[in-house]
């Protein structure tokens, strides 16, 4: 690979190594991250894909609406033999209500379904489990490979090869920018040269959009690891401090309409994106806990949480949940680029589709190297 080496530092240990490491690490992550990349841009527009194929009925918007508690109690006849785990309203679904239940015995998401009520008229409109919708089971495919937490770390596996690749990378292209000016393609001495370029040149375009989104997949990978630390170590805090079960943690005295106006007071600007039954995997025994964010962009990705008494409905604590949790909920917008609208979407697509490019792009070299180099048959010459 002759063409590759600028004659400046060309021959050095560290140029050396950083072309070796920038080469192998980027074959071994070609095929897995094809498919994250594939993957990953229909996840983009998991919304608009959601929206077009009805996930989640539409309902027409009334100017009164039913108490959410009557809501919750059509749910809760209608499937006897489930816990409700909690209930969200979403900004893309005004007057629709997602109330999330799981068997009786489940505190978690892991079994969850998720059902669909008109505020209103408090009737039931549609259910759903998430992970058999097509964005459902692509993300299920793009976190973790339908491993569970093993994959996720597979994950975080191949994003880690993947920033190896960017940084070795980035070393090996700064002798050519010395040499030349940044971007010149080199026309005229043939495919390889020329495609060489092309790789370096987009390769240093979506550098930054790169380490971006794949700093935050690496983190993402963790992300069940990092929910379970929090569920051991900070979870247990809460409910030593407010501690004391209620008679019925799964039919709490204070309603859910209570609930919710009283965590809407607890944090000026903000809203209140769902909130989750008392004695589940992510509340205490004795009180809802309800997740406030912010109210438009990135903000509506950091998020505050409010412990609500079960029985009187009133305020307990409201907490900042640690960093490390914190990390993990910002990594996913800025991984999916889903937080500013369509532009920014179509931002994020034009670089999926960039670094597939240098990805098949870079394939393509090291495969044509290795031709160039087999040794020929007898008589190829002739």
């Amino acid at each position: 690979m002759q063409e590759t080496l600028p004659k400046t530092g060309g021959a050095s240990r560290w140029f050396r190594f950083n072309l070796w490491l920038h080469r192998w690490s980027s074959l071994v992550a070609t095929l897995p991250f094809l498919v994250l990349c594939l993957t990953g841009t229909i996840l983009i527009f998991h919304e608009e894909i959601d929206h077009a194929m009805g996930v989640v009925p539409e309902v027409h918007q009334a100017t009164t609406q039913r108490p959410m508690h009557e809501s919750v109690a059509t749910v809760q006849a209608k499937f006897a033999d489930q816990r409700i785990l909690s209930v969200a309203m979403e900004d893309d679904h005004p007057g629709v209500l997602m109330v999330a239940t799981a068997p009786i015995q489940d505190g978690g998401y892991d079994n969850s379904v998720f059902h669909f009520t008109d505020l209103a008229t408090a009737r039931l409109v549609g259910g759903v489990n998430l992970e058999d919708t097509l964005t459902g089971f692509l993300f299920t495919l793009h976190a973790n490979w339908f491993l569970g937490p093993i994959g996720e770390l597979i994950g975080a596996l191949i994003a880690l090869l993947v920033l190896l690749s960017l940084l070795s990378g980035l070393v090996v292209y700064a002798p050519y920018v010395k040499r030349m000016a940044f971007g010149v393609l080199r026309r005229g001495r043939g495919a390889r040269l020329l495609q060489l370029d092309l790789h370096n040149f987009i390769g240093a375009i979506v550098l930054g959009w790169s380490m971006v989104v794949t700093i935050t997949g690496l983190m993402l990978g963790f992300g069940t690891l990092v929910e379970g630390a929090w569920q051991a170590n900070e979870l247990p805090r809460l409910q030593a401090e407010f501690g004391g079960a209620i008679a019925d943690p799964r039919k709490p005295v204070a309603t859910i309409d209570r609930v919710w106006e009283a965590a809407t007071k607890a944090v000026p600007d903000t809203k209140v994106v769902s909130v989750i039954w008392p004695d589940t995997d992510y509340s205490t025994q004795r009180h809802y806990t309800a997740f406030l964010s912010g109210t438009e962009g990135l903000k509506e990705r950091m998020y505050q949480i409010a412990l609500i008494d079960g029985e009187t409905g009133l305020v307990s604590a409201v907490k900042q949940p640690p960093w490390y949790l914190q990390a993990i909920w910002v990594s996913q917008p800025f991984h999916f680029g889903d937080y500013g609208g369509l532009p920014l979407k179509l931002l994020w697509t034009a670089c999926v589709w960039l670094t597939l490019l240098i990805t098949v792009n870079g394939a393509w070299l090291w495969w044509d190297r290795r031709r160039r180099r087999s040794p020929k048959p007898k008589g190829a010459a002739a």
